[in-house]
């Protein structure tokens, strides 16, 4: 049968005329033409829009056939551009219609303007919304009003992750919506992951409503209520009532006072699905006079009360805390390894009861209590108290602008807790002490958070509050927290000290990430010192970007040897006072961390640790290697190649070697291709050269011995930012015989421009 083609004319064949006319009539013949044999279907389905394209994919794909490169031509005739992971697309039609859903909403695709986008029948954000499974809210929150509860409803089922980029602030009406939203998805929906994503500025109260509601508070609005949560109250009430059901005689007598009692019983009682991820099904009853215990997730630091009428914050006990107690303003603290407790330390010093308002809100009662949040009682109670009656610790000066403390509002009489996500990312969202504050509260209780990264938050010293709210969560039961990252351009306390309290604190961390630029701390740590020591803990991930000073080698040691589970260690800008204490790490890897599959070492000095990589290389089972700009083949070349291509012929484990910028040179690449002779147990599949001083002739003696190697398991060679240009015409033709073995990522480095711009800069 002929397909839909045009003859030698111009003219329309007979069968795209009829495919033509079935897509218009596809709301009477759809069910008939999901029955077509495929090699008609075939010729229809590039002709019908996105919407019917969508929902005969499940009778295409029965009949054998794949709609991908359909969706991949609607991808570059409606969007455009190429998208972000390109290579790792594989389904079209998720990717498309996920941008198409986010392109609508914002009001920056017109439907209108493409036949095949344009069906009256069909609402756009409804039909595309069961396919977004990450939602982007950006700026002022645009089309977040036009979510109707149909889409909400669509959407619930399928997001599982929240992203919030360059957000701006927004009038009530769209953050009332934002709200209805973020509860709909997160409270009763299936949203795992909230980030919060370049916002320099960040509004408090939008900033607050975001975190509150990822944290699992909600309070709920006569004024504008959630139909989701009133239906399932009645729902419950009528279950309710039927199990209860007395017998007739009863019922006759009974009084309405009694049905009312059973209705409010129940009417706060929520079934939210995912027992997993609930932090409690009941409400909260949190007041001035609830007395919490240390056990029950209380807070690690008692903050300042804020009195009605006063322009400083009255006095508040901090007892025997070694932290240090900062001030508004203040630029730096004591941050010795001795101000830095773990959490089994703080747990002596809490109190009980809550003494700030924050504290009161956030504190989790007692297994036994119930009932919603009571904030004026607690906030007038706490205005009764004389200043005589307090501590004489001060913590702070002034308090924060007026705009900031209005956050408290967020949270009156009657906010219940609900389903709370579990991973939270602050990635350039600065945090102000107030906002800090608020963050550190909602993480003492926030036991369903597996995954926390906060990255350029500009926390300066308030990252002790960070601490202490991290040591408040380990002691709380159910305590989920596995990952944690944080990295910002200055750190108030020495790196390996923080991830000494933090390991301690919590020492089932499974994955640990700390990167810093630069350290700045008043109490410098002396060759004098004793090294922190690390208990034994579970990681298995550890990533540090060390600051330019020389760290710590005990320490470093010290943490190796306690990470016996260690899977993964990234190192980076590690600078050591001695060439001994970076040979002592190697040794330290190659003796106590025989469990490391994947090693990484950035920007270090490796130039004579020869005889150290080797023993590492001989003794490791590593997978995956990684030596960026170490200058590891500097001096002492010949020898070393030698002895390091052998040790590597000899390990069958490593699959991934990574040694770009590291003077391999010429020779050092003809070396590597030793790697792959017949009588070689190397698996390396993944070659990475890049950076490496290789010129034209270099690469083409190398394609030369990997062609006479025969069938190799090199499948990929990334050669980018060579010397290849040169010689282009020599470069081709090694390019072309290595085009036979395996894949090639090469560039058109201009080595001549970036000499000259390097030269520039010095």
């Amino acid at each position: 049968m002929d397909h839909a083609v045009e003859d030698a004319g111009g003219t329309a064949t007979l069968f795209e005329l009829c495919a033509r006319v079935v897509n218009a009539n596809m709301e009477k013949l759809e069910q008939d033409v999901w029955g077509l044999p495929a090699v008609v279907l075939q010729g229809i389905l590039p002709l019908l829009n996105i919407y019917y394209l969508e929902r005969i994919e499940q009778a295409a794909v029965k009949k054998g056939l794949s709609t991908q490169s359909i969706w991949c031509k609607l991808w570059n005739d409606v969007m455009k551009s190429k998208p972000s992971r390109f290579g790792t697309v594989t389904c079209w039609r998720k990717k498309f219609l996920e941008a198409f859903f986010h392109n609508v909403l914002r009001g920056i695709l017109n439907v209108s303007s493409d036949e095949r986008l344009n069906d009256q029948r069909f609402s756009p954000l409804v039909h595309s919304a069961r396919h977004v499974s990450e939602l982007t809210i950006c700026n002022k929150q645009q089309g977040v009003s036009e979510l109707t509860p149909a889409v909400l409803e669509c959407l619930a089922r399928s997001v599982e992750s929240l992203k919030f980029l360059h957000l701006r602030s927004s009038d009530q009406a769209t953050q009332r919506s934002l709200r209805l939203l973020l509860h709909r998805l997160i409270h009763h929906g299936q949203v795992k992951r909230v980030s919060l994503l370049s916002w320099p500025s960040p509004d408090i109260n939008l900033l607050v409503l975001i975190l509150s509601i990822s944290a699992g508070f909600w309070q709920k609005q006569t004024s504008c209520p959630c139909t989701f949560c009133l239906k399932k109250t009645l729902n419950d009430n009528s279950q309710v009532l039927q199990e209860k059901r007395p017998e007739k005689g009863l019922l006759q007598s009974s009084s309405s006072a009694d049905l009312s009692h059973m209705h409010s019983k129940h009417n706060v009682e929520e079934d939210m699905g995912s027992q997993s991820a609930l932090l409690s099904l009941q409400p909260l009853n949190i007041s001035h006079s609830v007395v919490t215990d240390c056990s029950d997730c209380s807070s690690a630091e008692t903050l300042p009360r804020r009195v009605p009428g006063s322009t400083h914050c009255k006095k508040a006990t901090c007892q025997k805390s070694s932290l240090p107690t900062n001030t508004v303003g203040s630029k730096a603290a004591s941050t010795s390894r001795k101000n830095l407790i773990s959490g089994s330390d703080i747990q002596g010093s809490i109190r009980t009861e809550p003494d700030d308002l924050y504290d009161f809100i956030f504190s989790v009662p007692s297994m036994g209590e119930g009932g919603v949040l009571n904030m004026n009682q607690g906030y007038k109670e706490s205005a009764k108290e004389k200043p005589s009656e307090v501590s004489t610790v001060p913590l702070f000066d002034d308090l924060p602008p007026v705009e900031e403390r209005s956050i408290i509002s967020q949270f009156p009489d009657g906010a219940h807790r609900f389903r709370s996500v579990r991973a939270l990312n602050l990635h350039n969202v600065p945090l102000t002490l107030s906002s800090c504050r608020f963050l550190c509260h909602l993480l003492r209780s926030w036991v369903s958070l597996e995954r926390l990264t906060m990255a350029y938050n500009d926390l300066g010293a308030n990252i002790f509050l960070i601490v202490e709210a991290l040591s408040a969560l380990s002691r709380c039961p159910g305590c989920s927290l596995s990952m944690f990252s944080m990295s910002d351009f200055t750190t108030y306390v020495p790196t390996l000290d923080l991830a000494n309290t933090i390991l301690t604190t919590f020492p089932s961390l499974q994955l640990l990430s700390l990167s810093y630029d630069l350290e700045n701390h008043n109490e410098k740590e002396t060759s004098e010192d004793i090294p922190a020591e690390f208990k034994e803990n579970q990681l298995k991930q550890l990533e540090i970007r060390f600051p330019q000073d020389p760290l710590p080698v005990g320490s470093l040691i010290s943490v190796l040897k306690a990470s016996t589970l260690l899977l993964e260690l990234s190192l980076d800008n590690a600078t050591f006072s001695c060439t001994e204490d970076l040979k002592c790490v190697l040794h330290t890897l190659a003796e106590h961390n025989k469990a490391l599959r994947r090693l990484s070492f950035h920007d270090m000095k490796m130039t004579d640790m020869h005889s150290e990589i080797v023993l590492l290389l001989n003794s490791s089972s590593l997978e995956e290697i990684k030596f960026s700009f170490c200058r590891l083949f500097e001096r002492g070349t010949e020898e070393f190649l030698s002895a390091f291509v052998d040790a590597l012929r000899k390990n069958p484990s490593v699959k991934i070697l990574k040694l770009c910028g590291n003077r391999l040179g010429n020779d050092g690449l003809t070396a590597l291709a030793d790697l792959y002779n017949p009588d070689s147990l190397c698996s390396i599949h993944y070659l990475d050269v890049s950076s490496n001083c290789i010129k034209p002739e270099g690469l083409l003696h190398f394609a030369k011995k990997l062609e006479r190697c025969g069938k190799i398991k090199l499948k990929h060679l990334s050669i980018s930012q060579n010397l290849l240009d040169r010689d282009p015409v020599m470069a081709q033709e090694a390019l072309q015989s290595l085009e036979g073995v395996c894949c090639v990522v090469s560039d058109n480095w201009d080595s001549a421009q970036a000499f000259a711009d390097h030269v520039s800069v010095m």
